[in-house]
C-alpha cells in the first residue's frame, strides 16, 4: 500500500537521513534503499549540503516511526513537485537542479514539454543595466558579461523554482534580449535600426521607468544581483507565505521586481521587529492606530482587537540589501485597508502620497 509524504513531519527524523547520507555517500544511499537520483529539486541542508528529497523522506519515515522500516521508492507515493512542497512546509529549503535538462529526464519525469518562461521584471532590469553600461553596444554572445547575465538569470529562476526548457537563459537568448532595448533608444532610432521587435510590452515599461535614472537603475540591479546570489532563507520563506495567502498577484509587486518585492515582505513580517516598533507607539501615544487614516482597531472591536495593527516597510526597496539593518523607525502602522492601498498598483504609495490621496478624495469625492 502507498503511503503519503504528509506523514513524515518529524524535522528530527529527516536530519537524521541527511546524517545517515552523509555518512554513506549518495550512490551507497540510494542503492541501499531503492531511490533513484532526483531529476528536479534538491533539498539543501544547513551548510550547503544537497540532498536527494525524496529519498531523505523515504528514510525519514524509518526514524520516525522506529517500529516501521524506512520506505522503499516504490511503498512511496508523490512526485518530485509534492517532496519540495511539504519539505517546504516543514522548513527546509529546497532549490531547482539547474545542471540538469529538461530533455535528459525521463517521461516518467516529464510528462509535458516546458517552454522557456516570459521574461519578468527583475530578469529585464538586469538586461537594461547591462545595455545602459554597453550604452546600447553589447559585446558579443560570449563576452563574460553576457555569460555572468545568463548565469544570474538562471540562478533567479533556479530560486523561484522555474520549469523551463534547456535553452533558459543562454547567452544566445540573452543577448537578443539585449538587443530588443534598441528599438526604444533614439540614438539607434534616428539612425533608422530598430533593433530587434520580438519583445513584449514590459520592456518599454522597464524602459522608460529607469532610463532617465541610470544611477537608480544600477542601484535596483545591483541590489537584486545580491539578493539571487544570497538565496536567503528570508526570500524561500516570504515566496512561500506570497502563495499561501494569496499575495503573489503581480499588481502588488513593486516596480523593482518580484526580488526586492519579497525582502520587502519579509522585513514587514519580521515578529520581532514588529512587536518592537508597536512597543514603540503604544509607549509613546499610549495606543496603536493607522498613520493615514487613525482607524484603531481596540476602539472598533473592543479587546479582540487589542494590539492589532499592520506594518509597513518605508525604506525604498533597492535599499534593502547591503547589509544595512532595519529599525522600527523604517516602520509606519497601517490598517488593512491602507497597508493594501499602499500596494495595489505601481509604483507603490509614499505615506505622504497616501494621506493626500484620502484628503483629496474626501475634500472631492467626484
Amino acid at each position: 500500500m502507498k503511503r503519503s509524504i504528509s506523514e513524515v513531519t518529524d524535522a528530527g527524523a529527516i536530519q537524521n537521513a541527511m546524517a545517515e547520507y552523509d555518512r554513506l555517500g549518495q550512490e551507497a544511499f540510494l542503492s541501499q534503499y531503492g531511490y533513484k537520483q532526483s531529476r528536479l529539486y534538491r533539498l539543501v541542508g544547513d551548510r550547503g549540503q544537497q540532498y536527494d528529497g525524496k529519498a531523505i523522506l523515504g528514510v525519514a519515515y524509518g526514524y520516525q516511526f522506529p517500529n516501521e522500516t524506512p520506505l522503499k521508492s516504490d511503498e512511496f507515493s508523490g512526485g518530485e513537485q509534492t517532496v519540495r512542497r511539504h519539505l517546504e512546509t516543514l522548513g527546509f529549503q529546497v532549490i531547482r537542479d539547474t545542471t540538469v535538462q529538461v530533455n535528459d529526464l525521463n517521461q516518467a519525469d516529464c510528462s509535458r514539454t516546458y517552454r522557456n518562461p516570459t521574461w519578468q521584471r527583475d530578469e529585464l532590469i538586469l538586461a537594461l543595466d547591462v545595455y545602459v553600461h554597453f550604452e546600447g553596444n553589447p559585446p558579443g554572445h560570449s563576452a563574460p558579461e553576457i555569460e555572468s547575465l545568463s548565469k544570474t538569470l538562471n540562478q533567479f529562476h533556479a530560486l523561484i523554482g522555474t520549469p523551463h526548457a534547456n535553452t533558459l537563459r543562454n547567452v544566445n537568448g540573452v543577448y537578443m534580449k539585449l538587443m530588443n532595448f534598441r528599438r526604444f533608444d533614439p540614438t539607434f532610432v534616428a539612425q533608422g535600426k530598430a533593433g530587434l521587435s520580438a519583445g513584449g510590452k514590459l520592456e518599454e515599461e522597464i524602459w522608460n521607468t529607469f532610463l532617465h535614472d541610470p544611477e537608480r537603475l544600477n542601484m535596483v540591479a545591483q541590489a537584486i544581483r545580491q539578493a539571487i546570489e544570497q538565496q536567503s532563507d528570508v526570500l524561500q520563506n516570504a515566496g512561500r507565505r506570497d502563495s499561501e495567502e494569496g499575495d503573489s498577484d503581480d499588481k502588488y509587486e513593486a516596480i523593482e521586481g518580484r526580488m526586492l518585492t519579497r525582502q520587502h515582505r519579509a522585513y514587514e513580517r519580521n515578529r520581532k521587529l514588529v512587536e518592537r516598533k508597536k512597543q514603540q507607539v503604544q509607549r509613546r501615544l499610549g495606543k496603536l492606530s493607522c498613520e493615514a487614516c487613525k482607524f484603531d482597531f481596540a476602539e472598533s472591536y473592543g479587546d479582540r482587537g487589542v494590539g492589532f495593527i499592520e506594518c509597513h516597510h518605508i525604506r525604498p526597496v533597492s535599499e534593502l540589501t547591503g547589509g544595512g539593518k532595519t529599525t522600527p523607525d523604517d516602520l509606519v502602522l497601517l490598517c488593512a485597508n491602507c497597508h493594501r492601498m499602499v500596494h495595489a498598483r505601481r509604483p507603490w504609495l509614499s505615506l505622504a502620497e497616501l494621506i493626500n490621496i484620502r484628503i483629496n478624495h474626501r475634500d472631492n469625492p467626484e
